[in-house]
Order: structure tokens, then sequence, then C-alpha cells
């Protein structure tokens, strides 16, 4: 069932005409930290800034869920959709983590977010060569859904999966759960609310991880220790995937570059093309 849902997804929401560069905005310890390890911090989904976002897919699909079990032609019919139903209000998705990327490098809202006073970055990687390096860390990377009617069409899919899937086979209930469990995790990351679709944001979001998968880690955060997963942006041969850097606006433009290019040549990565933001240094609350 879960390659056919990740084909129906890449059918459904993968761009004909992909970008050739995706952008994943950044700090100054956040830059230092992903060029001299090559790697990034995919969070567990509920330490997000946004930590509800990640309910708007179980919200569509409590609603169409509720729909169905009132229109029910049999009696068995409805008492699929209702432990599906049940299911679903018992999982919480914290096995998932995640790392987002924007189409667009040089975006007012993100260097409010993560310019903090004239000390952002965005980092471009090649979306090619980085889904290729995802797809050996068991990551699948998507273009977040904004519209409506395709987030619709996509739940709609999703529980006629697994109608098919529960009905064909005869399934324990720990199994049920699993595979909703599952299949959610892969749906979940990427709905988004289309008030936020100027982003054009793309998540990278992990297979089902535990404490013990190698690369679980966690960190300071404001409030509690944060899950993370340490995410290698090299390929198997040892070579990564990022292609420019944009310096967000600075009151100091040209030392920004400067120290960046400096740092690139320590790290072997005078190749990487550094380009300035085109947006105005504002005092940004």
């Amino acid at each position: 069932m879960f390659d056919q849902f990740e084909k129906h997804l890449y059918q459904t929401v993968f761009p004909t005409r992909p970008p050739e560069n995706i952008f994943h905005f950044t700090t100054q310890s956040g830059i230092l930290g992903i060029i001299s390890s090559r790697e990034m911090w995919a969070t567990q989904v509920h330490f997000l800034n946004d930590k509800h976002e990640i309910f708007l897919t179980f919200k569509l699909l409590e609603k169409e869920l509720k729909r169905r079990i009132g229109s029910a032609q049999t009696p068995a019919l409805r008492s699929l959709l209702v432990d599906i139903r049940k299911h679903l209000k018992n999982i919480d998705q914290s096995h998932i983590c995640i790392a987002s990327f924007c189409e667009k490098g040089d975006l007012l809202s993100q260097w409010r977010g993560y310019g903090n006073q004239g000390k952002g970055y965005a980092i471009g990687f090649d979306l090619s060569e980085l889904r290729k390096i995802a797809k050996q860390q068991h990551f699948v990377l998507w273009p977040c859904v904004y519209n409506v009617a395709l987030q619709l069409e996509l739940v709609d899919y999703l529980i006629e999966n697994w109608l098919r899937e529960f009905c064909d086979n005869k399934l324990s209930h720990e199994k049920m759960r699993k595979i909703i469990d599952i299949s959610t995790g892969q749906l979940a990351p990427i709905l988004k609310d289309e008030s936020f679709s100027e982003e054009v944001e793309w998540r990278l979001v992990s297979s089902v991880l535990t404490s013990k998968s190698p690369g679980f880690a966690f960190r300071e955060g404001q409030y509690s220790l944060i899950p993370y997963y340490k995410f290698a942006i090299t390929n198997q041969s040892g070579n990564d995937c990022i292609r420019n850097i944009i310096v967000g606006p600075s009151p100091h433009h040209e030392l920004a570059r400067n120290s960046l290019t400096t740092f690139l040549n320590t790290q072997k990565l005078s190749r990487v093309e550094i380009k300035s933001s085109k947006i105005p240094f504002r005092h940004w609350k």
C-alpha cells in the first residue's frame, strides 16, 4: 500500500517542471553547523515552530470519515470506518522528523523569521541530488500542498486505500493502526494551510524513526530537549549537494559576503556561488 500511495503522491503533487534548487533558510550558527558537519537537523514534528500545522491532515481525515460513517450503506462498512476513526485518534506522529525548504531563496517572510537582524542565510540545494540523498536515508522530499481541492482529493484517496486494504485482508487492530500511522505520516507533513502558499515550501520527511535509530539525537530547546535526526547532505561518495548560498539582508553587506567566502574556502566549498539578497535591510521585530 505504501509504495502505491507514494506513487500517487508523485503523480499528483510533484511538479512536471521542478525547480533546479530549493533553499533552506538558517541563521549564522545554523550555516556554520550545516557546512562544517555536512548535516542538517530534521526536527521531530511536535517541536516545529508551528506544531499545530501537522494536524490539518487529521482534521480533514476526521471530517471525511465522519461524513462516510453517516452515509455508510452497510453495518460492516460503518463498523470499519468507526475503527479507522478510533485508530486515527490514537496516533501522534511522534516518530516523524522533517526539514523545510523554499523554492524562493530571497523571501521577506523567511528573512524576518531567520534573519535575526542581519544574520540570515539561504542555502541552495540541488533538488535532484537532494532527492537521491534523501532516498539513501529513507527520507522523501515533497512539495507542500496548499490547494484545498487537492488536499481533499489526497485525503479521499488515502481513505479509499485503507478501506481496500482492510476489506481485502483480515488484519489485526495492531496492523491496522500501524498502516494508518505510517500512511498519515507520509501525508500529514506536506498539507499546509493555503495562507502560507507564498513560501512554496518543500519538506524532507523521514520514515518511521525511534530513539534507537542511528542519527537520532537531542538538542537544547527553549522549554525542553528537542529530538531531531542528523540528516547527511552528502551522497555515498561524500559529495554534497550545496550549489549556492544567498546572504540575507544585512547592514554590513560586503563584510557578510567576504566572511562567508573565506569560511567556504576553509571548508573546500569555493565552488559554491554566493549571492546577496535584493531585499533592503530593516530592523524587523
